[in-house]
């Protein structure tokens, strides 16, 4: 029946008096509504970070994105401590309005720690409902933070920007700027080609690129406009017919037929073949002209490169075509005669760029090594067994392996290429300001960009929620509670009724009791509680001994009479006499209730000292055998010493006349009602409880502070003394406190 609902304990709330005291009725729903905010607050801000961060660089961001998504989750973390603290206390408080049981009360507040989690489960509704809703926080607490952080990431990227830039290069081919006839004078430009090596850029304002990333732009230089045609025929292999028939040729050449000087470009090769080794010849021819043409460079760090294969496709773009006078010259033998942009292409290429390969017997190719003709290209280009472009039948690959990838595109990228070194160097050698080209380019730089997980914020949010809604299913019923509480030990001790908070008066807010009592100076050595409410009295009345509650009691149980006699000796009410008495239960506590000094009567004068305060171990009893006895139930038809009725005595009886626990303090105790001039409590006992002499009208309670020189041990039975006389007790005053406990202190 202990652990079964107590509603009937109280009527109605709304049908009690209104309590007194001082009551804050703002500061519970203030701090509601603004831990309820804050909350919400920290959820839009976590959410609106992470819609505005994303799509967003990061060095936009002087803090990272992470740094705010991490304060918002661990402010409203904090917030939602907050709130089940405060969802705890009101859970707490509105079960113990209602009626409850001391077990539920305790796991009530023990169930919000997870260790006591099976055991409030298990403690009815109102400590399974904080059990339930502290582990749901800690795990939201627990989760919600990793969960937003992956709701934000960061990616590599290009960036595109553009960037103003200069570079001096020439939009056409000056004639004689590549030699005369018979003379090439430009050999840096074939080397470079050759070569491959990287173009500089000039070292000058913005004509390099940043570091971080590449340009890419248009410039405008001179180069050749072209076209080209293909033709194809079958050729038998293994015929031989067709021996030392040319299979594959380069050749480059000037033709002026058409009126105009024309650069030729034609190459032969052997594009395909079957398993009858038949084979297919591919002649490609393209003609050039010069040009302004339009290169896309790419200019890395101070590097600049050529995409050819935007050159070689039919995305190219010509600004203008030209003829030049010294290509119309067909002279090639005059000396004097300058060279143009097309016969400045053949004299450098011409000895280079020229190979021819012939069918042999039995499938096999042999070079031509006539005058002029290079001997390594056809090995260069010749694709063996194996081909990027087309597979070789094996009958083909073992009687006619002849198959070439074509040469053109390689001899059309060499012409370009040499032209556009030509223009740059060009501009470089002359100072003319024409040369001097001022173009935008698209910087393209590599940024980390933030990127937002959606889905995870989404989960981020409703996380953020489940814990606020959790919350406030402790929070909810809040406005049934008329003032702010919470779980402090002065407002749960003032409502248990704590005799250390009494003086209190009717203040039930742990502010107002702090205001009332809160300098009251305590001490706890592990077992008992003492503090400055009560003054405890050892030593003798003036006029004779008083014979106190030990006396008494060890003459009852030793079976002798007579009040005032002495003859009981209070180990035995320990339970240690000879004949182990089964109450060990009385104890008498040396402290509060010694007995009278030696002789126990006589004249001395009275003797009062101070004692560390009001004791906790009164109302129990403990080691050094203290204080009041315990009251235990008695057992019916016994007649025994156990079962005997015992004097409780409270720590603060009454200073009124009347009996029992509010009569005339026993033993010299001070009252701690009368202490603080409080009306008593009648309070009426069995009248079989022994009851104590009252204190003479003639005596006089004198206090006298208590000497700290004497003995260094603490008084004991007998050790009474006169005037000036010291147990060694140490008052409470002297208690300081300390940022760490020792056995001394």
């Amino acid at each position: 029946m202990a652990d079964n609902p107590s509603r009937s304990l109280l009527a109605d709330s709304k049908t009690r008096g209104l309590p007194t005291g001082k009551r804050n009725t703002r500061k519970l729903p203030l701090l509601v509504a603004t831990f309820t905010a804050l909350s919400l607050a920290c959820t839009f801000g976590t959410i609106l970070t992470l819609v505005i961060s994303n799509d967003d660089e990061v060095t936009r961001w002087k803090i990272r994105v992470s740094v705010y998504v991490g304060f918002f989750q661990g402010l409203y973390n904090i917030l939602l401590g907050g709130l089940l603290s405060l969802g705890v206390a009101i859970t707490w408080w509105r079960t113990i309005q209602h009626g409850t049981t001391l077990k539920r009360l305790h796991y009530i507040q023990a169930s919000a720690s997870p260790k006591d989690f099976w055991a409030g489960m298990k403690a009815g509704s109102a400590a399974r409902k904080v059990a339930l809703v502290a582990m749901l926080i800690f795990i939201v607490k627990l989760s919600n933070n990793p969960i937003a952080q992956r709701a934000t990431k960061t990616r590599s990227q290009m960036v595109p920007k553009e960037r103003g830039m200069i570079m001096h290069i020439a939009n056409r081919i000056e004639d004689g700027w590549y030699g005369h006839q018979g003379t090439f004078e430009k050999i840096p430009v074939l080397q470079t080609t050759l070569l491959n090596t990287s173009i500089p850029t000039e070292n000058q304002k913005n004509a390099s690129c940043p570091d971080t990333g590449i340009c890419e732009a248009l410039v405008a230089a001179a180069g050749y406009n072209y076209g080209c045609t293909s033709t194809s025929e079958k050729l038998n292999l293994l015929d031989s017919k067709n021996e030392n028939s040319s299979i594959f040729e380069m050749n480059i050449e000037m033709n002026w037929d058409f009126g105009e000087p024309i650069f030729y470009s034609t190459t032969k090769y052997i594009s395909s073949i079957d398993g009858a080794c038949v084979g297919t010849l591919t002649t490609d021819t393209c003609n050039l002209i010069p040009a302004t043409i339009w290169y896309p460079i790419t200019i890395r760090n101070d590097s600049i490169t050529v995409d050819f294969r935007t050159l070689l496709s039919s995305q190219r773009a010509v600004v203008s075509n030209y003829t030049s006078e010294a290509d119309k010259n067909k002279n090639r033998t005059d000396p004097t005669t300058q060279l143009g942009p097309l016969t400045g292409l053949l004299a450098a290429w011409e000895n280079i760029l020229r190979a021819e390969a012939l069918l042999g017997k039995k499938g096999a190719y042999f070079p031509n090594t006539d005058p002029g003709l290079s001997t390594q290209w056809p090995d260069v280009f010749h694709a063996g067994s194996v081909s990027t472009e087309t597979t070789i039948p094996e009958f083909a690959q073992q009687n006619c392996p002849l198959l070439w990838n074509s040469p053109r595109d390689y001899l059309l990228q060499t012409f370009l290429d040499f032209s556009f070194r030509s223009a740059y160097i060009a501009a470089s050698d002359t100072s003319d300001s024409s040369t001097l080209q001022e173009y935008t380019a698209v910087f393209r730089e590599t940024q980390l960009w933030y990127s937002t997980d959606y889905g995870w914020l989404a989960a981020t949010t409703l996380v953020m929620v489940i814990g606020m809604a959790a919350a406030m299913v402790l929070i909810w019923g809040w406005w049934e509670l008329d003032r702010y509480v919470s779980m402090s030990p002065l407002e749960t001790g003032r409502a248990f009724g704590a005799t250390i908070l009494l003086s209190a008066g009717q203040e039930k807010e742990s502010k107002g009791i702090i205001d009332e009592i809160g300098n009251e100076r305590v001490a706890h050595d592990g077992e008992e509680l003492v503090w400055n409410g009560t003054v405890y009295a050892s030593g003798r009345w003036e006029g004779g001994a008083v014979p106190t509650l030990r006396g008494r009691m060890g003459d009852r149980v030793s079976g002798e009479s007579g009040e005032g006699s002495l003859r009981g000796s209070p180990r035995e009410l320990e339970g240690e006499s000879p004949s182990r008495l089964s109450v060990r239960n009385v104890r008498g506590h040396r402290r509060g209730m010694s007995s009278v000094s030696n002789g126990g009567s006589g004249g001395s004068n009275t003797s009062f000292e101070h004692s560390l305060g009001a004791s906790t171990r009164k109302w129990f009893g403990g080691p050094e055998g203290g204080g009041t006895v315990k009251q235990f139930r008695q057992r019916s038809g016994s007649g025994s010493a156990s079962a005997m009725p015992l004097l409780p005595l409270s720590l603060t009886p009454g200073g009124g006349g009347g009996g029992g626990m509010m009569g005339p303090a026993p033993g010299g105790i001070m009252s701690m009602k009368a202490y603080n001039n409080e009306p008593p409590r009648p309070r009426s006992y069995g009248s079989e409880s022994p009851q104590l002499p009252p204190i003479a009208p003639s005596g006089s309670l004198k206090i006298t502070p208590m000497s700290l020189g004497g003995g260094g041990r603490r008084g004991s039975v007998g050790e009474g003394s006169g005037s000036g006389g010291s147990s060694g007790k140490r008052p409470l005053s002297s208690i300081t406190e300390r940022n760490s406990m020792s056995p001394k202190d």
